[in-house]
């Protein structure tokens, strides 16, 4: 396919996605509240994550819409047609996601990720997330893109999950701590921002206490690696959802027993890395995830009765920490008021992880 053809049919093109209409090349657009302005997440269909092209597949990925992928030479004449139909207006952060990683040459050529910075650099956009797996984090592709837009505006995003080695094996990701390590040293060479997504309760742990350990765990751990050489971090939290046609989904042995943690667990977890962030003299964020993504969730966190089902108050709940990404003061209000909420599940979740309404309290009091 041809640049002129590729930039005449995009012209063509409705971007309405925030409505949920999608066209064959757009996997996710959707903005949301983000630090009084807002994000952007733009996903574009590229050729498949070099996990699916070797025959793996991470076993929580739902994400299969490979059809009529945009060939690597043509993304950066497709980005450059989506900015044109986009008001930039309040979009402080751009995530732009691809079918696996920014970084590798079958999704996204080398010349179509300069395309993209170039555009972007002549935009007011402050922060831009680029994901990739660890090995095609180089110091010549970040070097590259360090060329084109001050490098302190770029993120690069890694899909950590954990930093359980075990865990992470189990969760087919394909790569180690070790290899994390590396990538958070060539980032931090490159003068760029590291953000790690951190699963909350993956399928292979699916016990919501030893999934808040899991959590504060690796980030302390990615604090420590990051100490010295990357300025700016961000710890992205993604409660674990179930998402259509991924392995768990498919799977009975899996899908029968996996439950997404309790919207109380993503509270407290928020509330302790916010804690952390208190007591380490760090450029240290935290931003919560969601199921609004490029996959279709069939079971995404609740809060639940005896007997398994989403408690009524789930609703509620979640709207209380709906808008915890807009500023601190949001977040310190939708952590508080879901972990102050009165429904009679909170009992049978503190029982569950083994917290008492007394450390319940002194947690709370903490940075209050």
């Amino acid at each position: 396919m041809s640049h002129f053809n590729v930039a005449s049919t995009i012209d063509r093109w409705n971007l309405e996605d925030d409505c949920g209409n999608k066209n064959r090349y757009i996997t996710i657009n959707r903005t949301e509240n983000y630090l009084s302005e807002l994000r952007w997440k733009l996903g574009l269909n590229t050729n498949p994550c070099t996990q699916l092209r070797k025959g793996r597949r991470c076993v929580y990925c739902g994400f299969r819409n490979y059809k009529n992928p945009i060939p690597p030479t043509d993304v950066g004449v497709l980005f450059s047609q989506i900015l044109k139909e986009k008001d930039l207006t309040d979009i402080r952060r751009l995530e732009l996601y691809v079918s696996g990683s920014f970084f590798d040459d079958n999704e996204v050529s080398p010349q179509a990720r300069i395309e993209i910075m170039r555009e972007l650099n002549r935009t007011s956009v402050k922060e831009v997330i680029l994901e990739s797996r660890p090995e095609f984090i180089t110091a010549k592709n970040l070097e590259s893109l360090g060329r084109v837009m001050n490098p302190r505006r770029i993120t690069i995003a890694i899909g950590v999950e954990t930093l359980n080695d075990k865990l992470r094996e189990s969760l087919a990701k394909g790569f180690s701590t070790a290899d994390v390590i590396t990538s958070i040293h060539t980032i931090g060479k490159a003068n760029m921002n590291f953000q790690a997504y951190l699963l909350l309760n993956p399928p292979t742990i699916n016990n919501d206490r030893k999934a808040i350990r899991d959590i504060i765990d690796s980030a302390c751990q990615i604090l420590h690696f990051t100490r010295h050489k990357v300025t700016n971090v961000i710890l992205a939290v993604q409660p674990f959802f179930l998402a259509k046609n991924s392995v768990v989904a498919l799977d009975p042995a899996f899908s029968q027993y996996v439950r997404p943690p309790w919207l109380y667990t993503t509270a407290i977890t928020l509330k302790m890395l916010s804690i952390m962030t208190s007591q380490i003299k760090r450029n240290f964020h935290i931003v919560l995830g969601n199921e609004n993504d490029n996959v279709d969730a069939l079971l995404t966190s609740s809060n639940y009765t005896t007997s398994g089902e989403a408690c009524s108050c789930t609703d509620t709940v979640k709207r209380m920490l709906f808008d915890v990404n807009s500023s601190q003061e949001k977040f310190d209000q939708g952590v508080r008021e879901v972990l102050n909420s009165s429904c009679r599940c909170k009992d049978l979740w503190q029982k569950e992880i083994g917290i008492t309404k007394t450390e319940l309290i002194d947690i709370m009091a903490e940075r209050e």
